[in-house]
């Protein structure tokens, strides 16, 4: 006689008899292995098979796409504006320093 490991006992409804599985270590292990198995098998394809993207998302993806590069471009744009008016503001603050120091004409 097999050593049992767990039982399980099943009652349905209205059901005249109940259901009682016994199981042992073996099947319990084989039982979890399976399990397993079918969890990473699951995993593995949904990482290695994406969900598709339909068209309407990719049109969606591409119009945010070309604003952030527009918006990219206005912000570099913004720096270079900067760049030169700090470069004009150092220069005449260089230029203020000079006529305030005693002795240069």
């Amino acid at each position: 006689m097999k050593e049992r490991f767990c039982s399980v006992i099943i009652f349905g409804p209205r059901a005249p008899r109940a259901v009682k599985l016994s199981f042992s270590r073996a099947s319990m292990t084989i039982l979890w292995s399976t399990l397993l198995v079918a969890v990473l098998i699951a995993a593995v394809v949904a990482v290695r098979f994406p969900q598709a993207v339909s068209d309407r998302k990719r049109a969606e993806l591409e119009a945010e796409n070309r604003a952030l590069r527009v918006e990219a471009v206005n912000a570099a744009i913004d720096i270079n504006r900067l760049k030169e008016k700090v470069v004009s503001l150092e220069e005449k603050s260089q230029h203020m320093n000079d006529l305030m120091r005693p002795g240069t004409d």
